[in-house]
């Protein structure tokens, strides 16, 4: 590169304006980084806080589930399963970063009779249809987790490109055009000494 550059002080001046703008981009994207870091941070806390409670309630759900099963038998919540409306309206909705879900008409109540069945069965039917939301929702933030990921992922790829490519390229530039300038100066003053010398002679 530093050879297509002409060696003039107008060259050295737009060189370090470039090496200072790219020092700035630099920063720019640590910053950047560093905040996407900082909320990947909490989004893991959340994350975590999440999953303690969906596993928590997915196993209250479970365990009425299998009372549920132990008085009214396999066969029986079978037939019930066949009832119930396995059809829900889903749509993707933009939340900036992703697309997430919303879901409506989900966990409808099979048509059976609550006098005849296990009352565990009904329980265990709300407490998933209100556990549903949570999913998404932690869904949701697992895919934002992924996305920030890869935006940090991003910004470093950017950040290397700067310290290991760009800015040793125009630091490399700049030095090529000091030497040639000064180079360029001492030629100069040897020819002013040579023609000072023959005028005095």
């Amino acid at each position: 590169m530093s050879s297509r550059v002409s060696p003039s002080r107008l060259e050295l001046i737009n060189q370090r304006r470039r090496l200072q703008l790219f020092m700035r981009i630099k920063k720019t994207l640590e910053d950047a980084r560093n905040s996407t870091i900082q909320r990947i941070r909490a989004l893991i806390a959340e994350l975590e806080r999440d999953r303690a409670e969906i596993a928590a309630r997915f196993s209250e759900i479970s365990d009425l589930f299998k009372m549920a099963a132990a008085k009214e038998g396999i066969d029986r919540l079978d037939m019930l399963a066949e009832m119930t409306p396995k059809t829900a309206a889903v749509a993707l909705v933009n939340r900036g970063l992703y697309m997430g879900l919303e879901v409506e008409n989900y966990g409808k109540y099979p048509i059976y009779s609550l006098i005849a069945e296990a009352p565990e069965l009904d329980l265990a039917l709300v407490k998933m249809r209100d556990l549903l939301p949570k999913l998404i929702s932690f869904a949701e933030k697992e895919t934002l987790f992924y996305t920030l990921l890869n935006r940090v992922r991003e910004y470093q790829r950017m950040i290397n490109a700067i310290d290991y490519v760009i800015v040793p390229r125009i630091q490399e530039t700049i030095k090529y055009i000091t030497l040639a300038l000064e180079e360029q100066e001492r030629e100069d003053f040897i020819r002013r000494k040579i023609i000072t010398a023959a005028a005095q002679s």
